[in-house]
């Protein structure tokens, strides 16, 4: 199975288009504010819709009544936060944080923390500013200090924008673009380290592209060029120009054999 990078799928199944019929409940009480809409789930609050558990020290549930063509009114819920040793469980997949916020209007989701992490069995990425998913944009943005990591390998970046497509009714990772800003790109296998200014990663051949200024170090041996492209399932890097008549430059060193 192949490592992805990338682990918001679950955003993607844990958040339906509505938000209706969600059972909340909590160790302390529940309180509800008739007057501005709202109610607060306190003490080891629980939200669950389809098998999805979203937990919180706390958990605020802001809704409105809706006029229907037939007279009646329902219930629909616009906002739910939750705030204090925030997690989310869906299909193998957990999320943890210090507060959530789900927009159903905005078609939003963001996840905050110190950092926000999101755990499954291919690994984790973790975001010291927040993990966004854009319903309508089938998107999602990491900001901040941004680290991937699997077994195998360890990516660095500043910015981590997925974007997701359908197939067969499903959502299916399309690729990754990847920046940097106060830190550089960086990949880390057990080969060595790439890095440079941005980068793409492509699911289906499971190879990740680093470009601009890019520099390998394997060793005591560097390779400068101006992408490298890494094959994840081998871990084996190579640095490439830009154009056919460009170069690449690198500097290698001769061990010496220890004397015995």
């Amino acid at each position: 199975m192949k490592k992805h990078i990338f682990l918001l799928m679950f955003f993607l199944k844990m958040l339906p288009a509505n938000a209706q019929n969600i059972e909340i409940d909590a160790d302390q009480k529940l309180e509800w504010y008739r007057n501005e809409q709202k109610m607060i789930a306190i003490g080891n609050a629980v939200a669950q819709k389809n098998g999805n558990i979203l937990k919180g020290d706390t958990i605020t549930a802001f809704y409105e009544r809706v006029q229907l063509e037939d007279g009646s009114q329902k219930t629909q819920i616009q906002k739910i936060l939750a705030n204090d040793n925030v997690s989310l469980e869906m299909n193998n997949s957990t999320g943890y944080g210090t507060h959530f916020e789900y927009d159903l209007p905005k078609k939003t989701a963001v996840l905050y923390g110190k950092p926000a992490k999101l755990i499954n069995q291919q690994g984790e990425i973790t975001a010291t500013q927040n993990i966004t998913y854009y319903l309508n944009e089938n998107k999602s943005i990491a900001l901040g200090k941004v680290i991937a990591k699997n077994p195998e390998y360890t990516v660095y970046a500043n910015k981590m924008i997925s974007y997701f497509k359908e197939v067969g009714g499903k959502k299916e990772l399309e690729h990754i673009e990847i920046f940097s800003g106060t830190d550089p790109v960086k990949l880390v296998n057990n080969q060595g380290t790439v890095v440079g200014k941005r980068g793409t990663y492509f699911p289906v051949e499971n190879k990740l592209r680093i470009y601009d200024n890019v520099v390998i170090h394997q060793e005591d041996n560097i390779l400068n060029g101006d992408y490298a492209e890494t094959d994840l399932n081998t871990g084996i890097s190579r640095v490439l120009p830009a154009k056919k008549q460009g170069r690449v430059t690198g500097v290698f060193h001769n061990k010496k054999k220890e004397e015995k």
